[in-house]
C-alpha cells in the first residue's frame, strides 16, 4: 500500500493495471511506434509478462500492431476516450453562456446531461431561485432513463440498445407518477422523437416539472440533453409551460450550432 502525496487516503495498486498503464505511458509523440523489445527495455518488466498486456490491450483496441513490422502504437480505443473527454469540454463551454441565460430568464434550475457508461451523467447545472433544490449536482450519476434527461437520451437509442438498457437497469418509481411499464414508456419516447421535446410532471421528483431536449454535434447524434427543473408553483398555464418548451429548444439549437451541426 502506497500513499499518494496529494491524498490522505490511502491509495491501493493493481499491479496489473499498474502495468498495463506503463506500457502506454512509454508512447509518445517521440516514440509513436515501439517494438516489444523496447517496451521491455523502458519498462524493465519481464517479457512474458508485456507480451501478454500487450496482447490484451491489443485485442481492447488499445494498442494496434503492424502486421508486417510488428511494432505496436496506439489504438483508436484511446482516440475514442480521448474524443469523449474533449467532447465534454467542448460541450461545457458552448452550453456555459445559454445555461445561465435560460436560468435568468426562468429562474428554474438549468441541467446538462450525458450518456456515459450506459449512465446520466450530470455535467453542468445552473441552480434555481425555487425553494425546491434539485438533488442532481455535476458528476452525479443515476439510471439512464431517469427524469428528463435520461428520456431525450434514450429517445435517441436504438431499440438494440434501448433494451439492453432496460434489462440492466429497470424501471422504477420515483414518484407515484413514474412511467415504469416497459411498453408505455416506449411509447413516450416516440413522442420524444416526433416531439424534439419531453415535458414531464412529477415523473422524477414530486412537485418538480421537467423540461428538456436534445443537444447534436457536427455528427448529427444526440450528445447531451438540457432540461430546466421549476417547481408547480412557478407554471401557472399551459402557455406558460409552452413558453418555456421554445426556451429550452431554442437553447439546444444554439450550443448544437456552436458545436457544428447542421440541420440540413
Amino acid at each position: 500500500m502506497n500513499l499518494s502525496k496529494n491524498h490522505k487516503e490511502p491509495l491501493y495498486r493493481v499491479q496489473a493495471l499498474e502495468r498495463a498503464l506503463d506500457i502506454l505511458d512509454c508512447f509518445s509523440f517521440k516514440n509513436r511506434e515501439m517494438s516489444l523489445s523496447e517496451v521491455v527495455n523502458q519498462t524493465a518488466l519481464n517479457k512474458t509478462t508485456i507480451k501478454r498486456l500487450m496482447a490484451n490491450l491489443t485485442t481492447r483496441g488499445y494498442l494496434q500492431q503492424d502486421p508486417k513490422t510488428k511494432r505496436y502504437k496506439l489504438g483508436m480505443r484511446l482516440f475514442e476516450l480521448g474524443g469523449i473527454v474533449f467532447s465534454s469540454f467542448s460541450l461545457r463551454k458552448a452550453a456555459a453562456y445559454p445555461m445561465s441565460r435560460l436560468q435568468n430568464a426562468t429562474g428554474a434550475t438549468v441541467l446538462l446531461g450525458v450518456m456515459m457508461e450506459e449512465q446520466l451523467v450530470y455535467m453542468d447545472k445552473r441552480e434555481g431561485n425555487g425553494m425546491i433544490r434539485i438533488s442532481s449536482d455535476i458528476g452525479w450519476r443515476r439510471p439512464l432513463h431517469y427524469g428528463m434527461l435520461g428520456m431525450v437520451l434514450m429517445a435517441s437509442l436504438n431499440p438494440e440498445d434501448f433494451n439492453k438498457i432496460l434489462n440492466k437497469y429497470p424501471l422504477e418509481a420515483h414518484t407515484p407518477f413514474s412511467i415504469t411499464d416497459k411498453d408505455a414508456f416506449s411509447r413516450r419516447l416516440e413522442s420524444v422523437r416526433k416531439e424534439g421535446y419531453v415535458a414531464e410532471r412529477e415523473e422524477a421528483v414530486e412537485g418538480v416539472i421537467g423540461i428538456a431536449a436534445p443537444i447534436r454535434d457536427y455528427s448529427r447524434q444526440v450528445i447531451a440533453a438540457l432540461g430546466i427543473a421549476l417547481t408547480v408553483g412557478q407554471t401557472n398555464s399551459q402557455k406558460d409551460i409552452d413558453s418555456i418548451v421554445d426556451l429550452v429548444k431554442k437553447t439546444c439549437d444554439e450550443i448544437s450550432d456552436d458545436l457544428g451541426y447542421l440541420k440540413i
